[in-house]
């Protein structure tokens, strides 16, 4: 065709891809029978009418003429890939727009149409005739435009259909993913990694699910306190969720006894999290002073202080202090979240390699400061973790509780400090049209007990619980 095609196209006024697609249908050894055919296949969803098969090329045109609906092409496209073994050319010309037909407007508004399978849409995103970066376009353009279901059916369609815990496990990877997750009741699922990521239709969970997050200080002495290890991320992304127990809160910090080193308290190890504009990080609580004058350990933010050490005031290290990536709305960061989830998902499920990716979102509590102690008496108790975070997105939520609050500081005596409280962590449970009850604790963990009671360690801060509708398109 590439010797005639010049004399049928538009001058350059006229061009757009409607007289395009127009003036290619149009050329001459085309007969107005073939024209017909692929207008009533596309009408009648059959595509045993088309005059060859190499007219699939053609199937937007009748659209852009104004002959057929984005429905009714839609519903051909599935038609066609599902039940005709079509998927190869067809995702062929979505990645190589024969004729400039298959532009990307019209492919992306196939592909939010709900007349093009989730399943279809599986398949054209897994063909090796569909290039990395179209994947992963069409999977940010889901996203993006909030179209949150169709994106969750889209990665799960040929994923397992079901995987069940019934039995205490440790993850190996931090994404999981299957159209149904189910935790029985009685067994705790362990997070292998700071921050895990489940996806699923329907996550059904009647046990608990439990992270980790930054370490506490290590003692740096036999007998020292360490600091508490702060609470990991969870992210759930799901259709329907029960959520059962997600716990996130921070350990305590560990109780002061009899030493036989001098010196400070180590630092806790920070941690990250994911805050929406005008929130900030709770602070961990301050350790407790030994005797007057002595040094308080500091408070990080998240991470509890640690208790000073009697009688040579030597101070507790300082609570883990965070960073954070903050958004301007909670559609902004889900849509972040799936955006680093599809890249996950192409290369690590499909096999293809975006040229540019978005990195998983990861968040999650800091560790507590260790005690100070002088040789020869009881140390300071060390911080308490602080709370992780959960981001729970579902069109339905059922139900659930989250714990995520942050751990206590450890105890002491003798004049020596207690640690201080870790802060609370961060929850957001955002849903698209129900959420039933949820509970969370974000408290602030309370500061260790001296037995006098200047020496107390300071109450974490409270975190923030975040309950909210976001926009969904589909």
């Amino acid at each position: 065709m590439g010797a005639g095609f010049s004399t049928v196209t538009p001058p350059p006024s006229q061009l757009n891809a409607t007289s395009v697609a127009q003036a290619v249908w149009s050329y001459t050894p085309r007969s107005l029978t073939e024209i017909q055919n692929l207008v009533s296949a596309i009408q009648n969803n059959d595509p045993n009418m088309l005059s060859t098969l190499s007219d699939l090329q053609y199937v937007p045109v009748p659209y852009y003429a104004g002959q057929v609906s984005l429905t009714q092409v839609a519903a051909f496209i599935d038609n066609a890939i599902r039940n005709y073994g079509m998927v190869n050319p067809i995702a062929n010309f979505i990645s190589n727009n024969p004729y400039n037909l298959w532009t990307t407007s019209f492919v992306a508004n196939i592909a939010i149409n709900p007349y093009l399978s989730n399943t279809s849409l599986n398949m054209l995103l897994s063909n090796a005739n569909m290039s990395a970066n179209y994947a992963q376009f069409l999977l940010y353009y889901l996203a993006q435009n909030y179209y949150y279901n169709k994106w969750i059916q889209t990665v799960t369609a040929n994923a397992p259909s079901s995987i069940t815990f019934s039995a205490n496990a440790t993850l190996s990877t931090n994404v999981i993913i299957a159209q149904n997750i189910t935790i029985a009741s009685g067994v705790t699922v362990t997070c292998g990694t700071r921050t895990c990521f489940f996806i699923a239709q329907s996550f059904n969970n009647y046990g608990t699910v439990v992270a980790y997050g930054a370490p506490g200080a290590t003692p740096v002495t036999s007998g020292a306190a360490a600091g508490g290890t702060g609470g990991g991320g969870i992210a759930i992304v799901a259709i329907t969720a029960a959520l059962g127990t997600v716990n996130v809160a921070g350990s305590p910090g560990g109780a002061g006894s009899l030493v036989s080193y001098s010196g400070g308290g180590n630092g806790g190890v920070g941690g990250l999290f994911v805050i929406l504009s005008g929130m900030t990080i709770p602070l961990g609580g301050t350790g407790g002073q030994a005797g007057a004058g002595a040094v308080n350990g500091a408070a990080g933010y998240n991470g509890g202080g640690g208790g000073g050490g009697y009688p040579n005031a030597y101070a507790g290290g300082g609570g883990g202090s965070a960073t954070a990536n903050s958004f301007a709305s909670a559609n902004s960061m889900q849509t972040y979240i799936m955006q680093g989830l599809s890249d996950w998902w192409l290369i690590n499920v499909v096999g293809k390699a975006p040229s540019s990716t978005t990195p998983l979102l990861v968040f999650y509590g800091s560790g507590g400061g260790g005690g100070g102690q002088s040789s020869g008496y009881v140390g300071g108790g060390g911080g308490g973790g602080g709370g992780g975070e959960v981001i729970i997105y579902a069109y339905n939520i059922v139900s659930g509780t989250v714990d995520a609050a942050g751990g206590a500081g450890g105890n002491s005596t003798n004049y020596s400090g207690g640690g201080g409280g870790g802060g609370g962590g961060l929850v957001f449970i955002l849903y698209g049209a129900t959420s039933g009850s949820v509970t969370a604790n974000v408290a602030g963990g309370a500061g260790g007990v001296s037995t006098t009671s200047p020496q107390n360690g300071a109450a974490g801060a409270n975190g923030t619980l975040y309950i909210a509708a976001v926009t969904v398109n589909g």
